[in-house]
Protein backbone atom coordinates (compact mmCIF):
# COMPACT_ATOMS: atom_id res chain seq x y z
CA UNK A 1 0.00 0.00 0.00
CA UNK A 2 1.22 3.34 -0.87
CA UNK A 3 1.69 6.05 1.52
CA UNK A 4 -0.82 8.33 0.33
CA UNK A 5 -3.31 5.75 1.33
CA UNK A 6 -1.66 4.40 4.34
CA UNK A 7 -4.20 5.37 7.68
CA UNK A 8 -1.56 7.20 10.06
CA UNK A 9 -1.90 6.46 13.66
CA UNK A 10 -1.26 8.47 16.78
CA UNK A 11 -0.03 8.13 20.18
CA UNK A 12 -1.35 10.25 23.21
CA UNK A 13 1.78 9.96 25.61
CA UNK A 14 2.39 9.20 28.92
CA UNK A 15 0.96 11.05 32.01
CA UNK A 16 2.45 13.98 33.48
CA UNK A 17 4.46 12.85 35.85
CA UNK A 18 8.14 14.31 37.66
CA UNK A 19 10.90 12.08 38.66
CA UNK A 20 12.89 12.73 42.38
CA UNK A 21 15.94 11.03 43.35
CA UNK A 22 16.64 7.16 43.05
CA UNK A 23 13.49 6.86 40.78
CA UNK A 24 11.01 7.75 43.42
CA UNK A 25 8.31 10.55 42.67
CA UNK A 26 8.71 14.08 43.19
CA UNK A 27 6.71 14.48 45.89
CA UNK A 28 8.19 11.41 47.84
CA UNK A 29 11.69 12.62 47.44
CA UNK A 30 10.61 16.43 48.63
CA UNK A 31 8.67 14.83 51.91
CA UNK A 32 11.23 12.95 52.28
CA UNK A 33 14.08 15.35 51.92
CA UNK A 34 11.96 17.68 54.42
CA UNK A 35 11.76 15.11 56.85
CA UNK A 36 15.78 14.28 56.86
CA UNK A 37 16.13 18.18 57.39
CA UNK A 38 13.68 18.53 60.16
CA UNK A 39 15.63 15.32 61.26
CA UNK A 40 18.94 17.16 61.51
CA UNK A 41 17.30 19.68 63.19
CA UNK A 42 16.79 18.14 66.09
CA UNK A 43 19.73 15.88 66.54
CA UNK A 44 21.52 19.57 66.06
CA UNK A 45 19.06 20.25 68.96
CA UNK A 46 19.26 17.72 71.29
CA UNK A 47 15.86 16.12 70.25
CA UNK A 48 16.89 12.83 69.21
CA UNK A 49 14.05 10.93 71.24
CA UNK A 50 11.28 13.24 69.14
CA UNK A 51 13.63 12.97 65.98
CA UNK A 52 13.33 9.15 66.01
CA UNK A 53 10.01 8.32 67.46
CA UNK A 54 8.32 11.08 66.01
CA UNK A 55 9.65 12.88 63.27
CA UNK A 56 11.06 9.83 61.46
CA UNK A 57 7.68 7.64 61.78
CA UNK A 58 5.29 10.92 60.32
CA UNK A 59 7.78 10.96 57.64
CA UNK A 60 7.88 7.35 56.39
CA UNK A 61 4.09 7.56 56.64
CA UNK A 62 3.31 10.45 54.90
CA UNK A 63 6.14 9.19 52.30
CA UNK A 64 3.93 5.92 51.56
CA UNK A 65 0.21 8.25 51.62
CA UNK A 66 1.97 10.20 48.71
CA UNK A 67 4.00 7.89 46.53
CA UNK A 68 1.96 4.09 46.76
CA UNK A 69 -0.83 3.80 44.25
CA UNK A 70 -3.96 2.35 44.73
CA UNK A 71 -6.89 1.95 42.23
CA UNK A 72 -4.90 4.96 39.89
CA UNK A 73 -4.92 7.26 42.90
CA UNK A 74 -2.67 8.08 45.83
CA UNK A 75 -2.77 5.77 48.94
CA UNK A 76 -4.09 9.79 50.75
CA UNK A 77 -6.84 10.31 47.88
CA UNK A 78 -8.07 6.78 48.44
CA UNK A 79 -8.28 7.25 52.23
CA UNK A 80 -9.46 10.40 51.98
CA UNK A 81 -12.55 9.05 49.61
CA UNK A 82 -13.25 6.59 51.55
CA UNK A 83 -13.61 9.01 54.88
CA UNK A 84 -15.85 11.05 52.92
CA UNK A 85 -18.07 8.47 51.56
CA UNK A 86 -18.79 7.22 54.73
CA UNK A 87 -18.81 10.13 56.79
CA UNK A 88 -21.73 11.80 54.12
CA UNK A 89 -23.78 8.18 55.01
CA UNK A 90 -23.76 8.80 58.23
CA UNK A 91 -25.33 12.30 58.02
CA UNK A 92 -27.52 10.83 55.23
CA UNK A 93 -26.33 12.97 52.79
CA UNK A 94 -26.31 10.27 49.96
CA UNK A 95 -29.64 10.67 49.53
CA UNK A 96 -31.40 13.84 48.23
CA UNK A 97 -35.03 14.62 48.00
CA UNK A 98 -36.58 17.51 46.16
CA UNK A 99 -39.73 19.38 45.49
CA UNK A 100 -42.76 20.97 47.77
CA UNK A 101 -42.05 18.38 50.64
CA UNK A 102 -38.21 18.55 50.59
CA UNK A 103 -35.61 21.34 52.11
CA UNK A 104 -34.65 22.51 49.10
CA UNK A 105 -35.50 26.40 48.93
CA UNK A 106 -38.46 27.24 47.32
CA UNK A 107 -39.54 23.83 47.43
CA UNK A 108 -37.58 23.43 43.78
CA UNK A 109 -36.34 20.73 41.58
CA UNK A 110 -32.70 22.32 42.03
CA UNK A 111 -30.05 19.55 40.23
CA UNK A 112 -28.05 17.85 42.87
CA UNK A 113 -24.39 18.01 44.05
CA UNK A 114 -21.91 20.72 42.28
CA UNK A 115 -24.73 21.33 39.80
CA UNK A 116 -26.94 22.93 42.67
CA UNK A 117 -25.06 26.26 43.41
CA UNK A 118 -25.33 26.96 39.37
CA UNK A 119 -27.41 29.51 37.85
CA UNK A 120 -28.52 29.78 34.19
CA UNK A 121 -27.92 33.34 32.00
CA UNK A 122 -28.90 34.08 28.37
CA UNK A 123 -27.08 36.49 26.29
CA UNK A 124 -27.11 36.96 22.15
CA UNK A 125 -23.66 36.19 20.38
CA UNK A 126 -22.18 38.59 17.68
CA UNK A 127 -24.26 36.55 14.89
CA UNK A 128 -27.60 37.21 16.93
CA UNK A 129 -28.07 34.18 17.90
CA UNK A 130 -29.25 32.98 21.82
CA UNK A 131 -27.22 31.03 23.77
CA UNK A 132 -27.43 29.87 27.77
CA UNK A 133 -24.66 30.28 30.42
CA UNK A 134 -24.25 28.08 32.79
CA UNK A 135 -22.87 30.40 35.72
CA UNK A 136 -20.94 28.80 38.60
CA UNK A 137 -20.88 31.80 40.87
CA UNK A 138 -18.43 31.37 43.47
CA UNK A 139 -15.78 29.49 41.12
CA UNK A 140 -16.35 32.66 38.61
CA UNK A 141 -17.02 30.30 36.10
CA UNK A 142 -19.05 30.45 32.87
CA UNK A 143 -19.98 27.38 30.67
CA UNK A 144 -21.42 27.63 27.23
CA UNK A 145 -23.43 24.98 25.31
CA UNK A 146 -22.65 23.65 21.42
CA UNK A 147 -25.27 21.56 19.98
CA UNK A 148 -23.62 19.57 17.39
CA UNK A 149 -23.91 17.44 14.40
CA UNK A 150 -21.49 15.24 14.12
CA UNK A 151 -20.21 13.87 10.29
CA UNK A 152 -17.43 11.41 11.23
CA UNK A 153 -19.62 8.27 10.13
CA UNK A 154 -19.96 9.71 6.76
CA UNK A 155 -18.50 8.55 3.45
CA UNK A 156 -15.16 10.15 2.95
CA UNK A 157 -11.59 9.96 1.79
CA UNK A 158 -9.07 9.40 4.21
CA UNK A 159 -7.13 12.66 3.36
CA UNK A 160 -10.46 14.18 4.56
CA UNK A 161 -10.23 12.42 7.44
CA UNK A 162 -6.81 13.47 8.01
CA UNK A 163 -7.54 16.88 7.41
CA UNK A 164 -11.12 17.19 10.09
CA UNK A 165 -8.53 15.39 12.65
CA UNK A 166 -5.87 18.62 12.26
CA UNK A 167 -8.29 21.18 12.39
CA UNK A 168 -10.02 19.48 15.49
CA UNK A 169 -6.37 19.55 17.00
CA UNK A 170 -5.81 22.87 16.36
CA UNK A 171 -9.36 23.95 17.80
CA UNK A 172 -8.26 22.46 20.58
CA UNK A 173 -5.14 23.97 20.55
CA UNK A 174 -6.68 27.48 20.59
CA UNK A 175 -7.99 27.18 23.54
CA UNK A 176 -4.72 27.64 25.24
CA UNK A 177 -3.93 31.00 23.29
CA UNK A 178 -6.84 33.17 25.85
CA UNK A 179 -5.49 31.59 29.17
CA UNK A 180 -8.95 31.35 30.27
CA UNK A 181 -10.61 28.04 29.21
CA UNK A 182 -11.21 25.74 32.16
CA UNK A 183 -12.02 23.12 30.23
CA UNK A 184 -13.53 21.61 26.90
CA UNK A 185 -16.08 18.71 27.56
CA UNK A 186 -17.81 16.48 24.27
CA UNK A 187 -20.38 14.46 25.00
CA UNK A 188 -22.00 11.84 23.22
CA UNK A 189 -24.94 10.62 24.00
CA UNK A 190 -27.14 7.52 23.26
CA UNK A 191 -30.49 7.11 23.68
CA UNK A 192 -33.51 5.27 21.86
CA UNK A 193 -35.73 7.26 19.50
CA UNK A 194 -38.76 7.74 19.82
CA UNK A 195 -39.50 8.20 15.38
CA UNK A 196 -41.19 11.57 16.14
CA UNK A 197 -38.55 13.79 14.32
CA UNK A 198 -38.40 11.09 11.08
CA UNK A 199 -42.39 11.40 11.62
CA UNK A 200 -41.59 15.24 11.29
CA UNK A 201 -39.29 14.92 8.20
CA UNK A 202 -41.28 12.56 6.42
CA UNK A 203 -44.39 14.98 6.97
CA UNK A 204 -42.43 17.57 5.66
CA UNK A 205 -40.83 16.39 2.22
CA UNK A 206 -43.75 14.23 1.11
CA UNK A 207 -46.46 16.78 -0.91
CA UNK A 208 -50.10 16.23 -0.41
CA UNK A 209 -50.74 16.19 -4.00
CA UNK A 210 -48.28 12.63 -4.02
CA UNK A 211 -50.73 9.43 -4.83
CA UNK A 212 -51.98 8.23 -2.00
CA UNK A 213 -50.14 4.83 -2.29
CA UNK A 214 -47.10 6.55 -2.44
CA UNK A 215 -48.07 8.80 0.98
CA UNK A 216 -48.69 5.76 2.64
CA UNK A 217 -45.69 3.58 2.17
CA UNK A 218 -43.45 6.78 3.15
CA UNK A 219 -45.48 7.06 6.69
CA UNK A 220 -45.00 3.50 7.30
CA UNK A 221 -41.71 3.33 6.32
CA UNK A 222 -40.74 6.00 8.55
CA UNK A 223 -42.69 3.89 11.18
CA UNK A 224 -40.71 1.04 10.30
CA UNK A 225 -37.32 2.37 10.61
CA UNK A 226 -37.64 4.62 13.59
CA UNK A 227 -39.40 2.02 15.52
CA UNK A 228 -36.40 1.53 18.58
CA UNK A 229 -33.90 3.32 16.53
CA UNK A 230 -30.89 4.92 18.49
CA UNK A 231 -30.92 8.80 18.40
CA UNK A 232 -27.51 10.59 18.85
CA UNK A 233 -27.03 13.83 20.70
CA UNK A 234 -23.53 15.51 21.08
CA UNK A 235 -22.75 19.03 22.77
CA UNK A 236 -19.62 20.50 23.74
CA UNK A 237 -19.62 22.38 26.82
CA UNK A 238 -16.57 25.27 27.23
CA UNK A 239 -16.03 26.43 30.24
CA UNK A 240 -14.76 30.09 30.87
CA UNK A 241 -12.96 31.73 33.69
CA UNK A 242 -14.18 34.98 34.41
CA UNK A 243 -14.04 37.91 36.29
CA UNK A 244 -16.75 39.82 38.39
CA UNK A 245 -16.92 42.71 40.57
CA UNK A 246 -20.23 42.09 42.26
CA UNK A 247 -23.43 39.35 42.43
CA UNK A 248 -25.28 41.51 39.53
CA UNK A 249 -22.16 41.95 37.19
CA UNK A 250 -22.71 40.21 33.93
CA UNK A 251 -20.55 41.82 31.66
CA UNK A 252 -18.86 39.02 31.22
CA UNK A 253 -21.75 37.68 28.85
CA UNK A 254 -20.85 40.35 25.99
CA UNK A 255 -17.06 39.62 26.09
CA UNK A 256 -18.11 36.02 25.87
CA UNK A 257 -20.81 36.26 23.12
CA UNK A 258 -18.10 38.22 20.83
CA UNK A 259 -16.00 35.42 21.28
CA UNK A 260 -18.68 32.82 20.28
CA UNK A 261 -18.93 32.47 16.70
CA UNK A 262 -15.65 32.10 15.89
CA UNK A 263 -15.48 29.04 18.30
CA UNK A 264 -18.57 27.05 17.24
CA UNK A 265 -18.00 28.30 13.25
CA UNK A 266 -14.63 27.09 13.50
CA UNK A 267 -15.54 23.48 14.05
CA UNK A 268 -17.16 23.46 10.69
CA UNK A 269 -13.66 22.17 9.47
CA UNK A 270 -13.45 19.50 11.76
CA UNK A 271 -16.42 18.03 10.99
CA UNK A 272 -18.85 19.30 13.72
CA UNK A 273 -21.69 21.67 12.54
CA UNK A 274 -22.01 23.30 16.14
CA UNK A 275 -24.65 26.07 16.95
CA UNK A 276 -24.87 27.31 20.06
CA UNK A 277 -27.67 26.39 22.66
CA UNK A 278 -30.05 28.54 24.46
CA UNK A 279 -31.85 27.99 27.38
CA UNK A 280 -34.66 26.10 26.81
CA UNK A 281 -31.92 23.51 25.18
CA UNK A 282 -29.75 23.50 28.19
CA UNK A 283 -32.49 22.77 30.59
CA UNK A 284 -33.92 20.27 28.32
CA UNK A 285 -30.42 18.49 27.92
CA UNK A 286 -29.88 18.36 31.79
CA UNK A 287 -33.04 17.45 32.59
CA UNK A 288 -33.21 14.43 29.94
CA UNK A 289 -29.86 13.43 31.89
CA UNK A 290 -31.82 12.74 35.15
CA UNK A 291 -35.03 11.48 33.99
CA UNK A 292 -35.00 9.81 30.69
CA UNK A 293 -38.19 8.87 30.85
CA UNK A 294 -39.38 12.56 29.68
CA UNK A 295 -37.39 12.65 26.56
CA UNK A 296 -40.73 11.75 24.37
CA UNK A 297 -42.18 14.46 25.94
CA UNK A 298 -39.55 17.34 25.39
CA UNK A 299 -38.73 15.54 21.90
CA UNK A 300 -42.99 15.64 20.93
CA UNK A 301 -42.67 19.40 22.37
CA UNK A 302 -39.83 20.25 20.13
CA UNK A 303 -41.19 18.71 17.01
CA UNK A 304 -44.71 20.74 17.40
CA UNK A 305 -42.72 24.16 18.35
CA UNK A 306 -43.89 24.42 21.73
CA UNK A 307 -41.90 25.62 24.30
CA UNK A 308 -41.55 23.39 27.70
CA UNK A 309 -41.69 26.76 30.05
CA UNK A 310 -39.09 24.45 32.36
CA UNK A 311 -36.56 26.86 34.53
CA UNK A 312 -33.46 26.12 35.49
CA UNK A 313 -34.33 25.82 38.90
CA UNK A 314 -36.93 22.68 38.13
CA UNK A 315 -34.61 20.54 35.89
CA UNK A 316 -33.20 18.70 38.50
CA UNK A 317 -34.55 15.06 39.70
CA UNK A 318 -37.38 14.60 42.26
CA UNK A 319 -34.78 11.91 44.56
CA UNK A 320 -31.41 10.14 44.29
CA UNK A 321 -29.85 7.86 46.17
CA UNK A 322 -25.92 7.16 45.34
CA UNK A 323 -24.37 3.93 46.55
CA UNK A 324 -20.75 2.52 46.24
CA UNK A 325 -21.19 1.66 42.82
CA UNK A 326 -24.50 2.45 41.44
CA UNK A 327 -26.39 5.89 41.04
CA UNK A 328 -30.04 5.67 41.65
CA UNK A 329 -32.23 8.64 40.22
CA UNK A 330 -36.18 8.97 39.00
CA UNK A 331 -36.76 5.25 37.80
CA UNK A 332 -33.43 4.62 36.46
CA UNK A 333 -29.62 3.29 37.74
CA UNK A 334 -26.77 4.58 36.09
CA UNK A 335 -22.99 3.43 36.84
CA UNK A 336 -20.09 5.57 35.80
CA UNK A 337 -16.64 4.54 34.67
CA UNK A 338 -13.66 6.72 34.53
CA UNK A 339 -9.88 6.47 32.31
CA UNK A 340 -7.62 5.00 34.25
CA UNK A 341 -4.77 4.43 31.22
CA UNK A 342 -4.89 6.23 28.60
CA UNK A 343 -3.93 3.78 25.33
CA UNK A 344 0.21 2.95 26.10
CA UNK A 345 0.28 2.17 21.89
CA UNK A 346 -0.30 4.01 18.65
CA UNK A 347 -3.85 4.15 17.34
CA UNK A 348 -6.28 5.22 14.61
CA UNK A 349 -8.36 8.01 14.55
CA UNK A 350 -11.12 5.66 14.58
CA UNK A 351 -10.42 4.89 18.14
CA UNK A 352 -13.26 5.51 19.73
CA UNK A 353 -15.89 4.90 17.20
CA UNK A 354 -16.99 1.36 19.18
CA UNK A 355 -17.24 3.09 22.25
CA UNK A 356 -19.43 6.35 21.35
CA UNK A 357 -21.34 4.30 18.73
CA UNK A 358 -24.99 2.95 19.80
CA UNK A 359 -24.75 -0.70 21.26
CA UNK A 360 -27.84 -3.35 20.99
CA UNK A 361 -27.91 -4.26 24.25
CA UNK A 362 -27.13 -0.48 25.89
CA UNK A 363 -29.94 1.05 25.47
CA UNK A 364 -28.90 4.61 27.15
CA UNK A 365 -24.74 6.22 27.18
CA UNK A 366 -23.28 8.47 27.23
CA UNK A 367 -19.14 9.21 26.46
CA UNK A 368 -17.50 12.59 27.77
CA UNK A 369 -14.43 13.25 26.38
CA UNK A 370 -12.50 15.91 29.10
CA UNK A 371 -9.94 18.25 27.69
CA UNK A 372 -8.43 20.96 29.98
CA UNK A 373 -5.51 22.70 28.27
CA UNK A 374 -2.35 24.54 29.94
CA UNK A 375 -1.81 28.22 29.04
CA UNK A 376 0.55 28.79 26.48
CA UNK A 377 3.59 29.65 28.24
CA UNK A 378 3.02 27.24 31.20
CA UNK A 379 2.43 24.33 28.77
CA UNK A 380 5.92 25.15 27.02
CA UNK A 381 7.62 24.94 30.52
CA UNK A 382 6.22 22.19 31.50
CA UNK A 383 7.64 20.55 28.18
CA UNK A 384 10.73 21.01 28.84
CA UNK A 385 11.08 20.41 32.60
CA UNK A 386 9.40 16.63 31.93
CA UNK A 387 12.43 16.48 28.96
CA UNK A 388 14.84 17.22 31.45
CA UNK A 389 13.73 15.05 33.98
CA UNK A 390 13.46 12.27 31.71
CA UNK A 391 17.22 12.73 30.56
CA UNK A 392 18.54 12.52 33.67
CA UNK A 393 16.05 9.47 34.87
CA UNK A 394 17.40 7.63 31.47
CA UNK A 395 21.59 8.26 32.15
CA UNK A 396 21.12 8.14 36.43
CA UNK A 397 21.75 4.57 36.08
CA UNK A 398 25.36 3.04 34.50
CA UNK A 399 23.07 -0.16 33.88
CA UNK A 400 21.02 -0.95 30.76
CA UNK A 401 18.21 1.96 31.15
CA UNK A 402 14.58 0.37 31.15
CA UNK A 403 11.89 0.43 28.19
CA UNK A 404 9.96 2.30 30.12
CA UNK A 405 12.69 4.71 30.45
CA UNK A 406 13.47 5.26 26.69
CA UNK A 407 9.90 5.03 26.11
CA UNK A 408 8.97 8.43 28.70
CA UNK A 409 12.15 10.49 26.76
CA UNK A 410 11.01 9.38 23.18
CA UNK A 411 7.37 10.73 24.22
CA UNK A 412 8.95 14.17 25.88
CA UNK A 413 11.02 14.54 22.92
CA UNK A 414 8.35 14.25 20.37
CA UNK A 415 5.76 16.33 23.02
CA UNK A 416 9.00 19.70 22.48
CA UNK A 417 9.30 19.55 18.57
CA UNK A 418 5.25 19.52 18.69
CA UNK A 419 5.71 22.44 20.75
CA UNK A 420 8.30 23.96 18.37
CA UNK A 421 5.44 23.58 16.15
CA UNK A 422 3.03 25.24 17.66
CA UNK A 423 0.81 22.56 19.41
CA UNK A 424 -0.15 23.21 22.67
CA UNK A 425 -0.63 21.23 25.85
CA UNK A 426 -3.43 19.89 27.64
CA UNK A 427 -4.51 17.10 30.02
CA UNK A 428 -6.93 14.30 28.84
CA UNK A 429 -9.90 12.56 30.81
CA UNK A 430 -12.72 9.81 29.75
CA UNK A 431 -16.04 9.27 31.54
CA UNK A 432 -18.24 6.52 30.50
CA UNK A 433 -21.72 6.61 31.92
CA UNK A 434 -24.40 3.78 31.31
CA UNK A 435 -28.27 3.80 32.28
CA UNK A 436 -30.72 1.09 32.54
CA UNK A 437 -34.40 1.61 33.56
CA UNK A 438 -36.31 0.27 36.56
CA UNK A 439 -36.31 -3.17 36.83
CA UNK A 440 -33.35 -4.05 34.76
CA UNK A 441 -30.10 -4.76 36.52
CA UNK A 442 -26.86 -2.97 35.83
CA UNK A 443 -24.67 -5.41 35.96
CA UNK A 444 -26.07 -6.90 32.55
CA UNK A 445 -24.24 -4.07 30.86
CA UNK A 446 -20.99 -4.03 33.17
CA UNK A 447 -19.28 -6.10 31.34
CA UNK A 448 -20.20 -4.73 27.66
CA UNK A 449 -18.97 -1.40 28.80
CA UNK A 450 -15.72 -2.60 30.10
CA UNK A 451 -15.37 -4.79 26.44
CA UNK A 452 -16.09 -1.93 24.68
CA UNK A 453 -13.31 0.63 26.65
CA UNK A 454 -11.03 -2.96 25.91
CA UNK A 455 -11.94 -2.43 22.38
CA UNK A 456 -10.55 0.92 22.39
CA UNK A 457 -7.27 -0.08 24.35
CA UNK A 458 -8.81 1.98 27.22
CA UNK A 459 -8.53 1.19 30.50
CA UNK A 460 -11.94 2.10 32.32
CA UNK A 461 -12.17 1.62 36.58
CA UNK A 462 -15.98 2.15 38.13
CA UNK A 463 -15.97 4.92 40.06
CA UNK A 464 -16.78 4.00 43.53
CA UNK A 465 -17.93 5.75 46.38
CA UNK A 466 -18.36 8.65 43.52
CA UNK A 467 -20.97 7.65 41.05
CA UNK A 468 -23.31 10.88 41.52
CA UNK A 469 -20.07 12.99 40.89
CA UNK A 470 -18.99 10.98 37.82
CA UNK A 471 -22.95 11.58 36.32
CA UNK A 472 -22.59 14.83 36.91
CA UNK A 473 -19.00 15.09 35.20
CA UNK A 474 -20.23 13.07 32.33
CA UNK A 475 -23.21 15.48 31.10
CA UNK A 476 -21.16 17.82 30.42
CA UNK A 477 -22.64 20.72 32.41
CA UNK A 478 -19.74 22.70 33.27
CA UNK A 479 -18.76 20.99 36.41
CA UNK A 480 -15.38 18.86 36.76
CA UNK A 481 -14.08 16.48 39.43
CA UNK A 482 -10.63 18.41 39.74
CA UNK A 483 -9.58 21.49 42.03
CA UNK A 484 -12.42 20.64 44.50
CA UNK A 485 -12.72 22.09 47.78
CA UNK A 486 -12.63 18.40 49.14
CA UNK A 487 -9.55 17.29 47.22
CA UNK A 488 -6.29 17.26 48.85
CA UNK A 489 -3.34 19.89 46.86
CA UNK A 490 -0.13 17.69 48.17
CA UNK A 491 -1.87 13.85 47.07
CA UNK A 492 -3.71 14.65 44.05
CA UNK A 493 -1.95 14.36 40.98
CA UNK A 494 -1.89 15.59 37.14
Amino acid sequence: MSDELSVPVYALGQPSRRTGLGGLSLKTTIVGGSGFFIFLLCQMMGASTIGYFVILPITIIVSLLVSLNFAGRSLAQACQMVFQDMRRRHKGEHIYVAGPSSRVPGGRYRLPGSLARTELLGALDGQHNEFGVIFDRPRREATVLFDCQLSGQTAMTQDERNDMTANWGRWLAGLSLSGDVVSAVTVINNRPGTGDLVAKEVQATVKDDAPWIARQIQHEAAQELSRGTPEVEAHIALTFKVNVSDAEDTSFLDLIGTRLPTLYEDLAWAGIQATPMDEAMVCARAHKFFNPAAEPDFEELTVNGVDHGLEWEDVGPAWHQTDRATYHHESCASMTWEMSAAPRSTFEDSLLSGLVSSHPRIQRKRVALCYRPYEAGQGASRVEAEHRDAMVAANSSKKIRSASAEMRLEHTEAARRAQARGAQLGRYSLFVTATVAKGESIERVRHDVQQLGAQANLRLRTMTSQQDAGFIASCGLGQIPWSKESTSNLASSQ
